[in-house]
């Protein structure tokens, strides 16, 4: 059973590991369902999940604990978002295949950073390779534009959409980058002129954003969710958020709590992008007891900065707090 992916608040899983730097199951269902049973969606083997510290087998092994653990816990309708990026086309194509028998219900792909400079001088060979590994996958791809971690390379509005129209399995996008509103118009736009781009497709095209710091204008701007770290260690804030841009006539009283909340997440992630997953992994370190160190050659923060980065997010924590103070009175 393929589940059909949703506007909502996408979850990017870090990979945990023991002291031996072999994958921690333990922390990873505990994670896992602390995020899915609020609603999330799971992402797993993303940026944030160290794709590239993971093995082919390790891929795929993750995608089957989390399809296990979601059964086991009463979440079947929950899909699972895998990114199956690799370095070349026959890589990306083996890997949406693994995932897909492994129970992903959707891949996400970012272009491939190695030959960035090469990639760049002629975008026919980007529209080209997700038109390929789109054909090729037996499940939806997700086309992720994130120069950070992409060599660079950030497609303009125009090749995605170039894309959009030659990939029907192409379902969405994720837009980490610079100027992701205004692409996120264009593509609104486009979508709306071209009524063949939903229905050529099992379901509606997701334009998702890669920062919660500006959910509130996405979602005014016809965007349909975020996939971001910060609902990691603030689940309650992230939905409770999503819920209110959600409500169809906010009154004064919950107008200005979703802008309150906005306000601490936004600046709990212009905090927290520049420290990826080192700072992710201290601050979950921290708050859950779950394993500290990334995969080598990325080292764990050192005291000094961690705890820097945790005072940044005070405000954030502490609104964690007392939403959930609010939720056990409320069992």
């Amino acid at each position: 059973m393929k589940r059909a992916l949703k506007p909502g608040v996408y979850a990017p899983l870090p990979t945990f590991f023991d002291d031996h730097q072999e994958l921690d199951y333990v922390s990873y269902k505990k994670h896992l369902l602390k995020l899915a049973t609020k609603g999330m969606i799971p992402v797993c083997a993303g940026s944030l999940g160290e794709a590239v510290h993971l093995s082919f087998d390790e891929r795929t092994a993750l995608i089957r604990f989390i399809r296990a653990t979601l059964d086991e816990a009463g979440l079947k309708l929950t899909p699972i978002v895998a990114g199956v990026g690799g370095l070349s086309t026959r890589e990306t194509i083996a890997l949406a295949k693994a995932a897909s028998d492994a129970g992903a219900d959707a891949g996400m792909v970012i272009l491939p950073a190695y030959y960035a400079a090469s990639l760049n001088t002629d975008a026919n060979q980007v529209v080209q390779y997700y038109v390929d590994i789109c054909e090729a996958s037996p499940i939806p791809l997700l086309l992720y534009n994130f120069p950070a971690n992409a060599g660079g390379q950030d497609m303009p509005s125009a090749v995605i959409s170039e894309i959009m129209d030659r990939a029907p399995n192409l379902c969405g996008v994720k837009l980490t980058c610079g100027g992701s509103i205004g692409k996120l118009l264009r593509l609104n736009a486009r979508i709306k002129e071209s009524l063949s781009v939903n229905s050529s497709r099992p379901f509606p095209f997701l334009l998702l954003d890669g920062l919660i710091a500006d959910l509130t204008p996405w979602m005014q701007c016809g965007g349909h969710g975020t996939v971001s770290g910060i609902p990691n260690f603030a689940p309650l804030a992230s939905m409770r958020l999503w819920n209110l841009l959600n409500t169809s006539s906010l009154t004064k009283e919950k107008s200005e709590e979703a802008s309150k909340l906005q306000a601490i997440l936004s600046k709990a992630d212009v905090a927290a992008v520049p420290g990826g997953i080192r700072a992710m992994k201290y601050a979950l370190n921290k708050i859950h007891g779950y394993g500290v160190a990334p995969r080598r050659p990325l080292l764990p923060f050192n005291e000094t900065d961690g705890d820097t980065f945790m005072e940044t997010l005070r405000e954030l924590f502490e609104l964690e707090a007392e939403l959930e103070k609010m939720e056990n009175r409320e069992k």
